[in-house]
């Protein structure tokens, strides 16, 4: 098929649009006039990149706050579990330090079809009662998750609450902590969260 004159025209007059153009990441905040969350700059000067969640806890201070926040409000509640749940490396990042501080053992989660040397979807100490942290909460699909494969495995362990350790992202607040309730048959442990 022979391409028409008007096909060559706007080949021509437009092909401009078509090059590939890379716009690095510093580059593109600068063009929208944003300026860089300060989560995501080191001591050094130097930029952590990824998703957000990811890198408010990859900054070291930040992690360090997260940490302590959690151990205070867990802290009060510490005689009621036994374990600390994790899944995924955005919890893996800020769990060992909580269960340390608080002397609790962890239980790792794999996630849904996670590609790993073991082939066990649960790893640590088979828990009694237990605690999940998570960095936020939308759907709940990976709280059932956890709450599902520990059940496989110890059909009597019990989930007391959970934590999420970045309140101003989660779709459930002390505004619907009876929902989070309703819906996932558990206690949200950080009521005082607030939606920016």
């Amino acid at each position: 098929m022979r391409a028409s004159w008007w096909d060559k025209t706007l080949f021509y007059n437009y092909s401009f649009i078509i090059k590939p153009v890379r716009i690095w990441p510093l580059t593109l905040m600068n063009m929208l006039k944003q300026e860089l969350d300060e989560f995501r700059r080191t001591p050094d000067g130097k930029v952590i990149q990824g998703a957000a969640h990811i890198c408010r806890v990859l900054n070291h201070k930040n992690r360090n706050s997260v940490i302590i926040k959690a151990v205070c409000v867990l802290r009060k509640i510490s005689n009621q579990f036994d374990s600390i749940a994790c899944c995924g490396a955005s919890g893996l990042l800020v769990v060992p330090q909580i269960a340390e501080l608080l002397e609790k053992n962890i239980v790792l989660i794999r996630k849904k079809g996670d590609k790993c040397y073991s082939d066990f979807p649960m790893e640590g100490v088979t828990p009694f009662r237990y605690v999940i942290i998570d960095d936020l909460i939308c759907s709940g699909s990976t709280i059932k998750h956890i709450k599902y494969t520990i059940n496989e495995d110890s059909p009597r362990a019990r989930c007391v609450g959970s934590y999420f350790y970045l309140p101003e992202e989660c779709a459930y607040n002390e505004k619907n902590s009876k929902l989070f309730e309703r819906d996932f048959g558990m206690v949200l442990l950080n009521p005082l969260a607030v939606r920016t």
